[in-house]
Order: structure tokens, then C-alpha cells, then sequence
């Protein structure tokens, strides 16, 4: 799996550009960050970061699908990574201008499109939209085991599942995933560590992308309160971009999430 870190691009944004055109995609995403924080202005000729998403829909303005590396990690359960954007615009125009030459003259787009394509994963992160933002891949679920890698039927919208043939062996099937489990959690802690050492703030692997309690106030009850929706934003202390400890926190905390939902799915917990 290629981390988020190696999706980033930058572009250097102007203040004005000629004729009063919009720019490129970064002046865009800063003009969106001032108006949401006017003390977020980004400065002439400087360089921002972003990364390009995926949106619904065969057509797409690409100026709609440019967000911060944050944002991303934040929302990671509605936007994933453009990848044929990045993969048409950017691998196979690299791979186009060697190829393309004599003796090969290889149409590298061609082939691409003609190459089986792998399926898209499901991204374990909890639901950071409601009510009619929320994407439609969050009421779909999932058909692999979450054990043995094998397909199965999938149990409505739940994103983890286990297969008939894994239940047989209840004893081999809890030891699988609390094992999962374990080695999650000792890799998020030992990701949070060296944050502790470098940032000197109090880090473990609950202080990355902590759960968000959500109640609501009922008919019946005075109050009702719900489980646990979205997560806390900021999602850690330090949310350095260019730290790959903070990606490899990131993808530590969802495997985390995962596991323990295997566990919850077996009743073990």
C-alpha cells in the first residue's frame, strides 16, 4: 500500500493572475482556506501543499477535488486518493516519454486502459458526515473476510466481516484476531513514542484521532447519548505533514480501528 505522503504535490500561489483567471488548482484551495480562516492567508509565490481526490460522477472539475493532506487524513472515511488522476497524468506521462521512443514506441495509455483494474479498498475510519453529505460507499460493506482474505457474503453496511469457514474454528479465529489486534496496538504505540520524544507533548495511541462522543437530546429521555461519531479535530498534537511518523501514526490508528471492529464482529469484545 503507496502512504498519503506520496500523493502530495505542491504549487506556488500567486496573489493575481493574468486576465483574472481562477489559477490553478492550489490558488483555488488557498482562496478556500482564507475564506474559511482569514488568518490563514497564504503569501505570494509561496508553496502549498494538496492532494487529489476522487468524487462521484464520470465527469469531475479538478478544482472541486483538491484538499490539504489534514483534511484528508481527517475525512479519511469520505475522499480517497485520485488514482487514475495521478496515475494518467503523472506515471504515464513519465513512462510515455520513454517508452514512446524507437525502437518501443508503446502507447502507455493504451495499455493502461486495457489492463484489468484492482478493486477499490474499504477505508476503516469513522463517519465524519451526515445527512445528505454523506458518501454512498458508507451504506455499502464489505464482502473479504477480514481474516483470511477470502470473499464471502457481506452483513449489510458493516465493513468487516468474517467468513463461515473461519467461524468453524472459534479457538484459531479469536486468537487470529486478537493477535491482529495486539500487534495494532504495539505498532501505534510505538509510533506514538517517538511523537512523545520529538514534540514533547504526552503521546499514545489514544491521542491520534480520538473518537468524538455525539448526544443527542430525545422525546422519551432527556438525553440519549449516541456512539461515538467522527473524531477530534485537530486529529493529534502535531500534524506535521512532513513527519512520516504522522502518516505512519495515521495508518497504524485505522488498522487499530479494523482489527478492533473484527473483534466487535466475533463478539469478543
Amino acid at each position: 500500500e503507496v502512504p498519503v505522503s506520496d500523493f502530495i504535490l505542491t504549487g506556488r500561489v500567486k496573489m493575481k493572475y493574468r486576465g483574472g483567471r481562477i489559477g490553478p488548482v492550489q490558488a483555488v484551495l488557498a482562496r478556500r482556506l482564507a475564506e474559511a480562516d482569514p488568518g490563514r492567508v497564504i503569501r505570494h509565490k509561496e508553496r502549498l501543499a494538496y492532494v487529489i481526490v476522487a468524487t462521484p460522477g464520470i465527469t469531475f472539475r479538478l478544482r472541486d477535488c483538491v484538499l490539504t493532506p489534514n483534511e484528508l487524513l481527517e475525512q479519511w472515511d469520505a475522499y480517497t486518493i485520485h488514482s487514475a488522476y495521478y496515475i494518467t497524468k503523472h506515471v504515464n506521462a513519465a513512462l510515455q516519454r520513454c517508452f514512446g521512443l524507437a525502437p518501443y514506441h508503446i502507447d502507455i495509455n493504451a495499455w493502461f486502459e486495457s489492463c484489468p483494474k484492482p478493486r477499490k479498498r474499504l477505508q476503516h475510519w469513522p463517519i465524519t458526515r451526515s445527512g445528505s453529505s454523506l458518501m454512498i460507499s458508507s451504506y455499502f460493506g464489505s464482502d473479504i473476510c477480514s481474516l483470511c482474505g477470502k470473499k464471502c457474503k457481506a452483513q449489510g453496511s458493516s465493513r468487516v466481516v468474517v467468513c463461515a469457514v473461519c467461524r468453524e474454528d472459534p479457538i484459531k479465529t479469536t486468537a487470529t484476531a486478537f493477535s491482529l489486534l495486539n500487534k495494532a496496538e504495539k505498532e501505534a504505540k510505538e509510533a506514538a513514542s517517538l511523537c512523545n520524544s520529538c514534540n514533547g507533548c504526552f503521546e499514545d495511541a489514544s491521542t491520534f484521532a480520538t473518537l468524538k462522543p455525539v448526544s443527542e437530546k430525545g422525546r422519551k429521555q432527556p438525553t440519549v447519548v449516541k456512539t461515538s461519531v467522527g473524531i477530534l479535530t485537530p486529529i493529534a498534537n502535531c500534524i506535521c505533514i512532513d513527519c512520516p511518523t504522522t502518516f505512519h501514526r495515521h495508518r497504524c490508528r485505522e488498522a487499530e480501528l479494523e482489527a478492533r471492529s473484527t473483534c466487535e464482529a466475533l463478539a469478543l469484545l
